[in-house]
């Protein structure tokens, strides 16, 4: 990677490499957050609805829907659904502010508290095997180097990043209760009992801004962020994919993977050569269309590399990207070990 010279007027990123630099960032939160899925399957609850209640759990009082939304980067009808599904189930309840009866005002049942409370161990259990594979200090070291990225992401998508971790600085540890007492070795390294909890809102929120970044400049190639990811990995590819290998280097859920590769195959981006004896099987390749559009995409790619990362230097980076992959490595571990993946069958693409 050379190095980069603003003054210069050139990239520091060229062919692949922004795209590269985004894919294994992407890849790695896909792994982390099947684990926590699976984590939760047996709670009936879904991502969304853990990062609404962790916002929750560590505030004193109510919060305010815009406080959450901002919290959480999720869109305001998505959090909307995920709001009164957690009100059906008696996890939250909320208010009209009496000082503006515009704003709604949420606050945590004792019931949410005790569900938090049940995951806090577990969630803890999940973030400290993935980060005990690269050691404290590299650990830490990839966290100050990637708020740095997320601070430039915050900057381009217009967030006040400071304002928005001041809505909670998770000094209280609402697991801090006799049930939660009773897990003493989830709660090793002197972390706080929340550490996993927050660990993960955290790398929510910085996930969150980079896409949208990449959704405001990727707009008009119509890409989303799984889409993108199957096509540089079957553009990287030097031969035909499977469905099991696409899985492999994109690390998205089996349904997301096969409705993405769906949707890119009626779109004519993707072909899929399947076998006669098999039909519903199949090879995975770019058409000229989808080579076309990644042409297109690349530029692109570079430019939001050169942005995001001018606040790391090219040692920096790289470093931060080998440490990443690093992580990969365990998260996979992680994600087999809590049940989130099955094989990918000759079906899967067709249902």
């Amino acid at each position: 990677m050379s190095q980069y010279c603003p003054h210069e007027g050139r990239s520091r990123f060229g062919d692949r490499m922004g795209l590269d630099a985004w894919n294994t960032l992407r890849t790695f939160f896909n792994l982390v957050q099947t684990a926590v899925s699976a984590v939760l399957e047996p709670v009936r609850l879904s991502n969304d609805e853990l990062l609404v209640l962790i916002c929750l759990a560590h505030t004193d009082g109510a919060l305010s829907m815009g406080a959450i939304e901002r919290s959480t980067c999720l869109p305001a009808g998505r959090l909307r659904r995920v709001m009164d599904r957690l009100e059906e189930r008696q996890l939250v309840t909320w208010r009209r502010s009496r000082a503006d009866r515009r704003k709604v005002l949420v606050r945590m049942k004792s019931a949410g508290r005790q569900l938090m409370e049940s995951l806090s161990p577990v969630m803890f259990e999940v973030v400290r095997r993935v980060a005990q594979a690269l050691g404290e200090d590299n650990t830490e070291l990839m966290r100050t180097k990637i708020r740095k990225i997320v601070s430039r992401a915050a900057v381009d998508a217009g967030v006040d990043l400071e304002g928005m971790y001041a809505e909670h600085r998770y000094q209280g540890s609402p697991s801090a209760t006799p049930a939660a007492a009773s897990h003493p070795a989830a709660h090793s390294s002197q972390r706080p009992p929340t550490w996993g909890l927050a660990g993960w809102l955290r790398w929510h929120q910085w996930s969150g801004l980079v896409d949208r970044i990449w959704r405001r400049e990727l707009r008009n190639l119509r890409l989303t962020a799984p889409r993108l990811q199957v096509l540089a990995a079957l553009s990287g590819a030097a031969e035909a994919m499977t469905l099991d290998a696409l899985a492999t280097a994109t690390a998205l859920h089996q349904v997301t993977l096969a409705s993405t590769v769906l949707a890119l195959e009626r779109v004519g981006l993707v072909a899929v050569c399947r076998d006669e004896p098999q039909p519903r099987s199949g090879l995975m390749k770019l058409t000229a269309r989808g080579e076309q559009k990644m042409l297109e995409a690349l530029p692109a790619a570079n430019r939001l590399a050169d942005d995001l990362y001018q606040g790391l230097s090219d040692e920096d980076l790289e470093r931060v990207l080998t440490l990443v992959r690093k992580a990969c490595g365990a998260a996979w571990q992680v994600r087999l070990d809590y049940g989130a993946t099955r094989p990918l069958t000759s079906t899967t693409l067709a249902q």
